[in-house]
């Protein structure tokens, strides 16, 4: 990640404070170890698809298969529900319907009694044992997950075989097809034969059953002299209603007759409201005389009391209208007239009353007689629930019977009907079929568990070389390890080579750089290390950092040779450097320039008089670029480099105004606290790590001991140590490197520093680092 001033900085959060898988880790490991991930992945991938493709040759094996639609010929058969319609539980129970589950029947049809004839045949027609097909059996679509079980119903059986030769394959599963077909007609008929013996041992008890119950509804009709029980009752209960509506007709006419008779005995009728029997009245009742009677439909006939009485009112009555028109109201002959009427009417209406009463006597002896009739007839119908409960009883059970001999009887027609049929209850529906193309091994499944082995394979030796390779490779892994800033990456130039080994004179070969100029490296490293001052600048914009100090992880990483390049760079920038070889147990920065180191750093910390003025030097032909050399060897560093005047020395150096920037040689981090003592006294250290060369585990350590020591950590600088790939390029610092191809780096520190490795040793350590070299590229 580019900070704003240039910098690449590592990315940050790749693990969780709380520890956890690092995700991101193993991916950044996977892609540094992408080639032996690679190697592993094809070659395992690849062996695994030459095995396949080796055995499918060699040992192909061949699947077939045949369907087969089954009715279970243990509980079912060919039109079994309309059978059961018409024989009901009966045939149910002649069957013997009991379920049984489908593993019960997958392990019958794969019994020695069934399938082992199969087998005896092929081997008899002269096939090997170890090349008979293996036969597998089991149902499509057999299970009632509603219950929970399985159940066969409408179930479609798959028999697969599978075997090297498909002719043989194919015969075998013809003859199984065969043998199931003549099992399941052998499981029926069978059945059904047994059934037949069920029913012939029911078939006295059905009958006798019926007949027993005949008599008793027989004897039962004439105990109780009933033909249909149902239909007298119905008889009764509308006898019982007319009645009812006689005694209401009866009970109605007894108070009009009261209402009648109140009529009369107050006056309000007399003889002239009378007629001749069989006439109705003025309330539409025939009324008549003396001697009325009731029929039995409720009238009243009566006879006239005096028909000679009736005569005479009827004259006077003429009599009395015409006086009435001839005289005056009180004339005698009309007096004389209505005199006479008045007598005769008491007479008339004495008359009228026993005429009434006699037919109130009447209809009320009526009415006595319907009641009397009513209640005989309700005695009689409450006798009858209990002899229809009865009779109805001894039906039901006589229609019981003779429905189970019915029964019986179309069952036992069904069954030899079928007996007779000897049809098979299984159909095929799909015929043996024979692949022509190997099932085993698939390519597909060979080609997936290679890719599987290849991936465990590959990730196991890109793991592997991890584990062995403790290095850093490019300036990116360096970065997210440290998660410091990426100041520079300083590429490998070959001149560079045994510099230190060979104790040469640097500044006297860089002047003449006809060599490195050739291959643009001379161009390549100067611009890698402005680069890294253009970041130092940038790291402190408020005020210019002055002091900073050069460390590393071990001797050897190109620590000396790279602050000598930095200050020669910066000189020629026009930049006025002081360069302090702070290392006063191997200084190297000396020699490095060809100058004298008589006096230098220890001096000044063992001499408080000394000015440092005295003891810099100037670098011939580098205007600006000054030294402090080392000094003599003291005999204990570290307590000159913690000591007050070491620090008085660094800030009169700091402050002295003649310098632009301070670099200190320091020594290496690792096993010695000089580092960490010069650093307190400094502005900022900056740590250079050797790619492909020191412990991964260094750095960090080194890190820590200077972070104790209080001093601000400015950021690391990769040096190459070797040739690197184009990934580590495009991580330099503005892409350096990647115009003028693969760099080589700094070197300082030979292994061979005795020089006395044989040639043979050489080439085949050199061959070793080509091999790891190409793949960590």
């Amino acid at each position: 990640m580019a900070t704003p001033n240039g910098l690449v900085m590592p990315a940050m959060g790749q693990q969780e404070d709380g520890g956890g898988f690092d995700i991101k880790g193993l991916g950044r490991m996977l892609r540094r170890r992408r080639k032996p991930f690679l190697i592993g992945l094809i070659l395992i991938t690849g062996l695994q698809v030459a095995r396949t493709l080796h055995e499918r040759a060699t040992s192909p094996v061949y699947e077939g298969e045949f369907t087969l639609m089954i009715t279970d010929p243990i509980n079912d058969r060919p039109g079994n529900e309309a059978g059961q319609q018409l024989g009901g539980a009966f045939e149910s129970l002649a069957r013997n319907t009991a379920s049984i589950d489908v593993p019960t029947l997958l392990r019958v049809l794969q019994s020695q009694s069934v399938i082992g004839p199969v087998y005896e045949q092929l081997l008899a027609e002269g096939v090997e044992e170890s090349d008979l097909p293996q036969l597998s059996v089991e149902m499509v679509r057999a299970d009632d997950s509603a219950r929970g079980v399985t159940t066969m119903a409408n179930g479609i059986l798959r028999v697969a075989g599978r075997g090297s030769d498909p002719q043989l394959l194919g015969r075998g599963l013809n003859l199984t097809e065969q043998a199931f077909l003549n099992w399941s007609t052998r499981q029926r008929q069978e059945r059904l034969r047994d059934g037949l013996e069920f029913l012939a041992e029911q078939e006295p008890r059905l009958r006798a059953t019926t007949d027993d119950l005949q008599r008793n509804l027989q004897r039962f009709r004439e105990a109780n002299t009933l033909v249909e029980p149902t239909a007298e009752a119905q008889a009764l209960l509308n006898q019982i209603e007319q009645l009812d509506g006689q005694l209401k007709a009866q009970e109605g006419e007894q108070l009009r007759l009261q209402e009648l008779r109140a009529d009369v005995s107050s006056g309000r009728l007399s003889a002239r409201d009378f007629r001749i029997a069989g006439a109705e009245g003025p309330r539409g009742i025939p009324v008549g005389g003396v001697g009325s009677t009731a029929t039995g439909g409720g009238e009243v006939s009566a006879n006239l009391p005096n028909q000679a009485l009736l005569d005479e009112l009827q004259r006077l009555e003429q009599e009395i209208a015409q006086a009435e028109a001839n005289f005056q109201p009180n004339a005698p002959v009309l007096v004389s007239l209505k005199a006479s009427r008045d007598k005769l009417l008491p007479q008339l209406r004495r008359g009228e009353l026993d005429v009434v009463d006699a037919a109130l006597r009447q209809n009320a002896n009526a009415m006595v007689t319907t009641r009397a009739q009513i209640g005989r007839i309700a005695n009689q119908f409450r006798q009858q629930p209990e002899l229809l409960r009865q009779f109805e009883g001894l039906q039901q059970q006589l229609q019981i019977a003779d429905g189970n001999l019915e029964s019986y009887l179309r069952t036992r027609e069904q069954f030899q009907l079928e007996v007779a049929q000897q049809s098979t209850p299984w159909k095929v529906i799909s015929p043996t079929e024979v692949g022509n193309i190997p099932v085993e091994p698939s390519l597909r499944a060979g080609l997936t568990q290679g890719l599987l082995f290849g991936l465990v394979g590959g990730f196991a030796l890109a793991l592997l070389r991890e584990r062995f390779d403790h290095v850093f490779h490019s300036p990116q892994e360096v970065g997210q390890e440290l998660n410091l800033p990426l100041l520079g990456h300083i590429p490998y130039v070959e001149f560079f080579d045994g510099v230190r080994r060979d104790k040469r004179f640097l500044l006297s070969e860089l002047d003449q750089p006809r060599e490195i100029k050739a291959s643009n490296q001379h161009f390549t490293y100067k611009e890698s290390l402005r680069n890294l001052y253009t970041n130092l600048r940038f790291l402190s914009t408020n005020k210019p950092m002055r002091s900073v100090g050069i460390t590393s992880s071990l001797p050897s990483e190109g620590k000396s040779l790279l602050i000598v390049l930095l200050a020669k760079t910066l000189s020629e920038m026009g930049q006025r450097v002081l360069l302090v070889d702070a290392d006063l147990r191997k200084p190297h920065i000396h020699s490095r320039l060809g100058l004298d180191n008589g006096n230098g750093l220890s001096n000044l910390l063992t001499d408080e008089a000394a000015d440092w003025r005295d003891v810099v030097q100037p670098v011939p032909n580098y205007p600006g670029w000054t030294v402090l050399s080392a000094g003599q060897l003291p005999p204990d560093p570290p307590r000159l480099l913690a000591s007050e005047r070491m620090a008085q020395i660094v800030q009169d150096l700091a402050t002295s105004g003649g310098f632009d920037l301070i670099l200190y040689d320091t020594p290496a981090a690792q096993g010695l606290a000089d580092a960490a003592l010069i650093a307190q006294h400094l502005e900022g250290m900056v740590l250079v790590v050797s790619l492909d060369h020191v412990n991964r585990d260094l750095p960090a350590r080194s890190l820590e001991r200077i972070r104790a020591s209080g001093a601000p950590l400015l950021g690391v600088v990769t040096n190459a140590r070797r040739r690197s790939s184009e990934q580590d390029l495009e991580y330099a610092p503005y892409g350096i490197g990647t115009v003028y191809g693969h760099y080589t780096g700094l070197d300082d520190d030979d292994a061979d520093t005795d020089g006395r490795t044989s040639g043979s040793k050489r080439r085949l350590k050199r061959l070793g680092t080509q091999v790891t070299t190409w793949l960590d590229r």
